[in-house]
C-alpha cells in the first residue's frame, strides 16, 4: 500500500491532492505508531502490576524492552522512507539537493517561468509535509527515548519543523508542532507564542486554537 501511495504522489499530483494521498500515506505509519504505543503502555502497566511477583518482573521488563526496540526500529525505518521520498520529490520537480534554505528555494521560484514556478511550488509543499512527518517521527523517538537520546531527538524534531516553516511560511502546522515540543519542557511562553504563530498565518492550524485556550486556562 505504501508503494502504491508513493507512486501516485510522484506520478499524478492532481489526483494525489484531490484525494489527500500524502496524508493517507502518513496515516499508514501513524496507525502502526498508535498500535506500538498501545502495546508499550500495556506492557509497562502489566510490569507495574506484577512488581510483587518477583518471578514475573524480569519477564515483563524484557517485554517492555522488546516493544520499545520494535518501536524505535519502526520509527527509524519510517524516517528513512520519508528522507528517500523527499529526494524523489526533489528529483521530480528539479529542486536542488542539500539542506533546505528559504532564500535559495525562493530564488529557484523567481528564476523560472510562470509554469515552472508553479511546478516547483508543488514540490516545495510536498517536501514541507514530509518535513512535518519527519519531525513527528523524531518527536516520537524522543518520547520513548532516554537521557541524551531524548534531547537529541527533540532537537532533530525542532529542526525538521523549522525547515518546514521556512519552506511554506503561510502554513500554521509546523508552529503548532513546535508548540507541542515546548510543552514537553514546560516552556509555556514559547508554547503560547507558537500557538499564536500557528493561527496568525494564511493557512492556520485550527487545532492550535483549542490548545491555546487550554494553555491559558493552565
Amino acid at each position: 500500500m505504501r508503494e502504491n501511495y508513493e507512486a501516485i504522489i510522484l506520478e499524478d499530483h492532481a489526483f494525489s491532492e484531490q484525494h489527500n494521498v500524502e496524508y493517507a500515506l502518513w496515516q499508514l505509519h501513524y496507525r502502526r505508531i498508535e498500535e506500538l504505543r498501545a502495546h508499550y503502555s500495556a506492557a509497562v502497566s502489566s510490569a507495574g502490576s506484577n512488581t510483587s511477583q518477583a518471578t514475573k518482573v524480569p519477564l515483563r521488563s524484557d517485554r517492555v524492552t522488546k516493544i520499545r526496540q520494535q518501536f524505535k526500529t519502526f520509527l527509524s525505518e519510517a524516517t528513512g522512507f520519508y528522507h528517500e521520498l523527499i529526494l524523489k520529490i526533489r528529483a521530480k520537480y528539479g529542486l536542488p539537493l542539500g539542506n533546505f534554505s528559504e532564500d535559495s528555494e525562493n530564488r529557484i521560484i523567481m528564476d523560472k517561468d510562470g509554469k515552472k514556478s508553479s511546478e516547483v511550488k508543488k514540490g516545495l509543499v510536498s517536501c514541507h509535509r514530509c518535513l512535518i512527518y519527519l519531525g513527528d517521527l523524531a518527536r516520537y523517538k524522543g518520547l520513548y527515548g532516554e537521557g541524551d537520546s531524548k534531547s537529541r531527538e527533540y532537537a532533530a524534531a525542532s529542526s525538521y519543523y523549522l525547515q518546514a516553516a521556512s519552506l511554506w511560511p503561510s502554513s500554521g502546522n509546523p508552529h503548532h508542532q513546535l508548540a507541542i515540543l515546548a510543552s514537553y519542557s514546560s516552556d509555556e511562553l514559547v508554547a503560547v507564542y507558537r500557538y499564536f504563530r500557528s493561527l496568525a498565518v494564511d493557512s492556520p492550524f485550527s487545532t492550535a486554537r483549542d490548545n491555546l485556550i487550554v494553555a491559558f486556562e493552565k
